[in-house]
């Protein structure tokens, strides 16, 4: 009668696999949907205030310059200086893109973990579930083979 058990033991793997793997596929759209909008931000908000700053800082510096009553012109002192302001600007603002590609690219990989870790929990109680039945078919046979050298229904 040990088959009764395996056959319901069977049955409760493949329903805890498909549950783990329903729970991780929620996770990771949790997590894609984090990084949308964690990218959707950035674009609208962060970037544009973060080249207002810089607009800003660069009006600054200029204004700054031109108090001084030096002259603001090609391969003069202020001029290099402000070149050199852009330069670190565009650099400044690259490394910010770069940082939010990679954050939301990390996001996106974990999500796809998560899914993958999900699928494999289903394996696992699919894997789990065929054992189960061949513990019950093992089972079955045992008894038959039982009973008939018996010669009567053994049930063990």
């Amino acid at each position: 009668m040990s088959f009764i058990g395996n056959i319901a033991a069977a049955q409760g793997a493949k329903t805890i696999g498909k549950y783990n793997e329903a729970v991780a596929y929620q996770e990771a759209a949790y997590a894609r949907k984090k990084a949308a909008i964690k990218e959707k931000v950035y674009n609208t908000i962060e970037r544009p205030r973060f080249v207002d700053q810089q607009k800003q800082q660069f009006s600054n510096f200029f204004v700054d310059a031109l108090r001084t009553g030096a002259e603001y012109r090609e391969g003069t002192t202020p001029f290099l200086v402000g070149v050199k302001n852009v330069q670190n600007q565009l650099f400044d603002l690259a490394m910010s893109d770069y940082n939010n590609e990679v954050l939301v690219n990390d996001q996106i990989n974990q999500s796809l973990l998560l899914q993958a870790k999900g699928q494999g929990e289903r394996l696992k109680g699919d894997l789990t579930a065929r054992t189960e039945y061949m513990k019950a078919a093992g089972s079955l046979l045992t008894m038959g083979y039982n009973s008939q050298q018996a010669g009567q229904l053994v049930i063990s």
